[in-house]
């Protein structure tokens, strides 16, 4: 336990200390310096948020992965210095989604009513929030596809109870919790309308997202020997790397429905990483391309992905190391020294990447 903390305890030193160096706030008025310093504090509360809900879905070992790569990465640590409301919407739907997985798991209503809370709070961040209650949805006809196919009788209607009724008590402080935003709407009803930052204003809208998608693809997949700061690209090679692999691995995980159903996870991982930035693709600029600060909004699931594509290899590497120096009594899942330097000298060498 000690170690493990330890561990998430330099994990949010490292979040803290690569938001604030270089950080210049002296031509700042007081205003601005508040909302920088608040968008700072947001991003590492966004790199603790991820190591709560990565645990709660999966373990501790790839919390940490996840959570470390969120910390180091330029991306977020930029944006997070720059004050911007992307940073909020990204932290806002950690933490919503964590206290939706924690009331799920452990049949606790009051976990739904937090999550209405932070869930509600995203909708002030902009129109490209919007898509997120799709998100919620799927993930709840997962669930309920997933407690129909595998729980008992008398356990379905239980569960069911429950997440009926925290389900609806999320939807209830979502919906108190937006009503001047839905006054707003009411009274300005072409503020959610398309208008001229939309694709389909321009003459060819259809062309256009086909670009935009292109464009996110390049921004995550394309190789570039660069640190992200003197590149284009959301993340450093390595990431794009593992990212890869970990998409490849899970997508192949969640497809092959293993008990009949789709993984609930599995289908919130995906369900966040293609439909978050669906708005950012609709959106039209005069440089003619989408935000590269709304994009960062999935960002967490790709950092997850990632850490699951790193813990493969590493994997790979130390059952490699069992076979090729076997040890007695040790099963190989127990990570040998090699392969702990290995990883260590790995996230070194990413943080430095990143950051530097």
């Amino acid at each position: 336990m000690i170690r493990k903390n330890l561990i998430l305890i330099l994990i949010i030193v490292t979040a803290i200390v690569a938001r604030l160096y270089g950080l210049d706030l002296e031509l700042l008025s007081p205003e601005q310096k508040a909302s920088v310093m608040f968008s700072v504090a947001i991003g590492v509360l966004s790199v603790f948020g991820l190591y709560l809900l990565v645990k709660e879905i999966f373990d501790e070992k790839l919390a940490a992965l996840s959570s470390f790569l969120l910390a180091t990465s330029f991306w977020h640590v930029l944006i997070s210095k720059l004050g911007a409301k992307d940073i909020f919407a990204s932290f806002v739907l950690i933490f919503a989604f964590y206290f939706i997985w924690h009331g799920l798991k452990y049949g606790r209503t009051f976990d739904f009513f937090l999550a209405g809370l932070f869930g509600g709070a995203g909708f002030y961040t902009g129109k490209g929030y919007f898509v997120a209650p799709l998100v919620v949805l799927l993930v709840f006809w997962n669930y309920w596809d997933y407690v129909k196919k595998d729980f008992s009788l008398s356990k379905y209607a239980q569960t069911k109870t429950t997440a009926l009724g925290g389900f609806s008590l999320l939807a209830i402080t979502v919906i108190a919790v937006i009503l001047p935003v839905v006054f707003f709407i009411w009274q300005n009803p072409s503020f959610i309308l398309l208008t001229d930052n939309s694709i389909f204003s321009t003459a060819e809208p259809f062309a256009l997202f086909y670009q935009n998608i292109k464009w996110m693809a390049d921004k995550i997949l394309f190789i570039e020997f660069a640190p992200p700061a003197g590149g284009a690209n959301l993340v450093s090679w390595p990431i794009t790397v593992f990212f890869v692999l970990g998409l490849i691995k899970e997508l192949l995980h969640w497809l092959k429905r293993k008990h009949g159903h789709f993984s609930v996870a599995h289908t919130f991982i995906f369900s966040w990483l293609f439909i978050m930035p669906i708005p950012v693709l609709l959106s039209a600029s005069q440089a003619g391309e989408p935000s590269v600060l709304g994009l960062s909004i999935i960002l967490p699931p790709i950092m997850l992905l990632s850490a699951q594509g790193l813990w493969w290899v590493i994997e790979k590497l130390n059952r490699w190391d069992h076979l090729a120096y076997p040890r007695p009594h040790k099963h190989w899942k127990e990570l040998n020294a090699g392969p702990v330097l290995a990883l260590t000298a790995l996230m070194i060498s990413i943080a430095l990447l990143e950051l530097f």
